[in-house]
């Protein structure tokens, strides 16, 4: 695999980082994809979007949460 990521990637890993925080590269990598990218553009900002609503109306992030003892 290149450094440059498909759509489908993209998307996978901008639904993976809702539930895991992703590796710089992963970051990076989406970012160099997003930039030339406006289907991915706007499904980045949309999630994000989703994400910022969950926690205005209470709807808790498992990411914040710590993991079971």
């Amino acid at each position: 695999m290149g450094f440059m990521l498909n759509c489908k990637e993209v998307h996978r890993l901008t639904s993976e980082g809702m539930d895991r925080e992703l590796t710089l590269m992963e970051r990076t990598r989406i970012r160099a994809h997003v930039m030339l990218c406006d289907a991915c553009y706007n499904f980045s900002g949309q999630m994000q979007l989703i994400r910022k609503s969950m926690r205005k109306f209470g709807v808790s992030d498992p990411s914040d949460e710590s993991p079971p003892k």
